[in-house]
């Protein structure tokens, strides 16, 4: 009996992934049709780029849910990240409105500054939801709004124009004909797969999301590992951060607004579930891509940006949906 529940799964499982690949490949041949040019190498090329912001912050936000947590502070910790690292290559001068870099070190030290402050900020997150025992969604709400706060403040509400070369090749540099930035996506895909497939780590993630209690009896912190995940998502936020403002050429408060939610619903498109202990960065990036398809066609259709909106927040729901009646099936 149990054989025959397990393999009825896998089956259902099966049908899932299939419905997902399909469904990229339905969008495909609607974008090409509204657009005869989507196609394009050049056309590609670009939409790897842009899908490329929103795939880092989707990656962490994957580990996140993997532990059966939420972090709504990672669109916000991109734009707080972003004006930090503008505003370390205009120190001294007044908020980068003259074009004139000054950096206050190094910018490989100013990167790795703004990575830093990003984790720690992830780490924070995590540490309060263990700590204190207070709900993912509350804590990453409140981070939310600090980090855009903070943004906000530490640039005055302004834009800080003007990045230098290394930054900008972060954002828009190219490798032959391929942007530099889907190249680092996909090594952090790669190396993020293989930490969740083979090692111990990665195993104790699953296990940990998956049952918290069962966890702690076989020797597994799980406190630990919810830290952990929270901090790799700020680590991701920050990259992405650093990636955006050199695709912009500056750092501005106001990017990324909304993009946690695309976050989510790429997460969970790709079949991550909620519950914890189920999903893959693989599929996660099967996500993206749909997202940000469905973007691109609402955008073709000359739809404006609330009404995509309101779209989106159906897609996330219709996703939601799905995949708590497939889990009820599975019960």
């Amino acid at each position: 009996m149990k054989k025959e529940s397990v393999q009825l799964l896998k089956q259902r499982v099966a049908g899932l992934n299939l419905g997902r690949y399909l469904a990229l490949v339905l969008l495909i041949g609607i974008a090409s049709f509204l657009a005869p040019g989507f196609l394009t190498l050049r056309n590609v090329m670009n939409l790897l780029r842009s899908f490329s912001f929103l795939g880092f912050i989707s990656i962490g936000m994957t580990f996140v849910i993997l532990s059966a947590g939420l972090d709504l502070s990672v669109a916000s910790l991109l734009a707080f990240s972003g004006v930090i690292v503008a505003l370390m290559q205009h120190w001294g001068i007044y908020l980068g409105h003259i074009d004139q870099l000054s950096f206050i070190y190094p910018i490989p030290f100013i990167f790795i500054t703004v990575l830093v402050i990003g984790s720690l900020m992830g780490f924070v997150n995590g540490l309060i939801i263990t700590k204190l025992k207070i709900a993912d969604f509350a804590v990453t709400l409140g981070m939310m709004v600090f980090a855009r706060g903070m943004a906000y403040a530490i640039s005055g509400g302004r834009t800080i124009f003007g990045v230098s070369a290394a930054n900008q090749f972060m954002g828009r540099g190219m490798i032959g004909r391929i942007p530099f930035v889907a190249f680092l996506l996909l090594f952090s895909i790669v190396v993020c797969s293989i930490v969740l497939r083979y090692t111990v780590f990665g195993k104790n993630l699953y296990a940990s999301g998956e049952n918290p209690e069962a966890a702690r009896l076989s020797g597994i912190n799980p406190a630990l590992y919810k830290i952990t995940v929270y901090t790799i998502s700020g680590f991701f936020a920050a990259l992405a951060g650093i990636c955006m403002a050199g695709r912009l050429d500056l750092g501005e408060p106001r990017v990324a607004q909304g993009w946690e939610l695309d976050a989510i619903a790429a997460v969970v498109i790709g079949g991550t579930s909620f519950a914890g202990g189920q999903g893959s960065v693989v599929k996660t990036i099967v996500g993206v891509v749909i997202i940000g398809l469905i973007r691109n066609i609402l955008s073709l259709l000359g739809i404006l940006p609330a009404p995509q909106q309101m779209i989106m927040g159906l897609v996330l729901l219709s996703a939601v949906i799905l995949q708590s009646l497939g889990s009820r099936k599975r019960d």
